[in-house]
């Protein structure tokens, strides 16, 4: 699960993922499940930066194939590995 310090895009090239949305709680300091939902091979999907869109992507349980996924993020090339995610205890 994670937030991201930038926008992303991502689409499914192959397979299919499954994407979980969460609401940040501020007073608890934690990040509390909103929605689920099946993204298929074609589905696009974007998110704003920061804790206003946590999100979370994996191969769904009854996944029998791989999953192949494009991603997109609007930050610097030199920052890609210290300021996409923002990762968050559930």
């Amino acid at each position: 699960m994670h937030g991201h310090h930038t926008w992303c895009g991502y689409a499914v090239i192959e397979g299919a993922l499954a994407e979980t949305l969460y609401r940040w709680d501020a007073d608890a300091h934690r990040a509390v499940e909103v929605r689920r939902h099946p993204r298929a091979t074609g589905a696009v999907s974007y998110v704003d930066a920061g804790r206003g869109a946590i999100h979370q992507l994996g191969n769904p349980a009854d996944a029998s194939t791989r999953a192949v996924s494009l991603h997109i993020y609007g930050v610097a090339g030199a920052q890609l590995s210290t300021h996409v995610n923002d990762l968050l205890a559930a």
